[in-house]
């Protein structure tokens, strides 16, 4: 990298840091409170944050007769929006949800953590990971998965990730649990990866995150480059199933408030993310809907319908209703930053959609999918 290209980097993460520290003060560790995040935070900036995220939905139609020209908008700027979206509910689903970001095939007598862990676990065994593994964690998070798959494999994990706030979170946890030599971390956009990941990586997982992506293609060609010859890609996706029906106005409402309410640009079926992973090289391996119930599982979907559990309330209708009522008081009060009471509203109707795409088997956040690069891929 030349001298200039070097002090541009370090002149933008400046600006990011900076950043972050006006808009969310300064990082705080994962051991304190939700309100005293959402309090600390500009009001100002949380207040357009939230609208430039809510702003890219403003267009769609009751009817979505415009839904390609929108989606397309919301193609093109997949990065900003995600990037907004994440700014606002990373506190809320850290609150809500935990360090995991994600669903998880349960098992009957299950706890939450028990089946999240599992879910984390399988894409180790899997991808074969251990101590000698360079992987890399696509669309991490705030670094959840990727600290449960360090201490299962040993493996060192590179997580990359495009929201400033969740890689200083990553990074906190990191230093917290001394796992630092172990973990490193990329503020990169996962759909233009930095070129010095090239071949690096003896292989590489996305835990519901790469349904961010403008096009599954983008992300899978990204991964491709980064992978070595020979290295496995294994993938947790989020997509519709062949029960989906585009001509169903209940079906369409119902993807279209799990798009919204997830910064989604556009839901991809079974077929197109397997077509999506062999346009770019890959070859399928395995696949399969882990959200397809057998006597042994309990629905994905569960804990948002309302099983109640007191660790768990919090994640049920009633919890999440509860959660909406205190922030809009408290923001009525204006203790916590103007636009913290929609960011809950938004999460509580998408919470909706999700159960009715679960019980009507529309959708799956669980379409597991192994892929290879072949060995004698450059």
């Amino acid at each position: 990298m030349s001298p200039v290209a070097e002090t541009n980097k370090l002149e933008e993460h400046v600006s990011e840091t900076d950043n972050i520290k006006r808009h969310h003060g300064e990082i705080i560790y994962e051991t304190n409170g939700f309100i005293s995040k959402i309090h600390r935070k500009d009001k100002q900036l949380n207040r357009r944050t939230v609208n430039t995220y809510t702003g890219m939905w403003k267009e769609d139609k009751k009817d979505f007769s415009n839904k390609e020209e929108t989606t397309k908008v919301r193609r093109e700027n997949a990065q900003k929006m995600t990037n907004a979206f994440y700014d606002i509910v990373t506190d809320f689903y850290e609150y809500g949800w935990g360090e995991s970001f994600h669903f998880a095939r349960i098992y009957k007598g299950d706890t939450f953590e028990q089946a999240i862990k599992r879910h984390e676990q399988y894409l180790s065994l899997k991808l074969g990971m251990n101590d000698k593994h360079k992987t890399l964690d696509v669309g991490c998070g705030v670094g959840g998965p990727l600290r449960e798959i360090v201490r299962l494999s040993g493996a060192h994990i590179t997580g990359i990730n495009n929201n400033a706030y969740q890689i200083e979170r990553c990074k906190a946890y990191s230093r917290n649990l001394g796992i630092e030599s172990r973990t490193d971390f990329v503020k990169g956009d996962f759909t233009n990866m930095p070129r010095e990941l090239d071949g690096k990586f003896d292989s590489a997982y996305a835990v519901e995150a790469t349904v961010h992506s403008p096009k599954l293609e983008i992300v899978y060609g990204q991964v491709f480059r980064a992978l070595k010859p020979g290295g496995l890609f294994a993938t947790y996706e989020w997509v519709t199933t062949p029960k989906y029906d585009e001509n169903n106005p209940e079906h369409g409402r119902i993807i279209h408030g799990i798009e919204e309410g997830n910064s989604i640009p556009s839901l991809s079926s079974y077929e197109q993310a397997l077509e999506a992973a062999k346009s770019v090289g890959f070859e399928v391996l395995e696949y399969e809907d882990m959200a397809m119930l057998e006597d042994c599982h309990d629905p994905w979907y569960l804990t948002l319908k309302g099983s109640f559990s007191f660790s768990g309330f919090r994640m049920t209708r009633i919890g999440r209703w509860t959660t909406h009522k205190l922030v809009y008081f408290l923001e009525c009060l204006r203790i916590v930053a103007p636009g913290s009471t929609d960011v809950a509203s938004f999460l509580n109707n998408t919470a909706d959609a999700l159960v009715k795409g679960g019980e009507l088997e529309i959708f799956t956040p669980m379409f597991f999918i192994l892929l290879k690069k072949p060995s004698t891929a450059q």
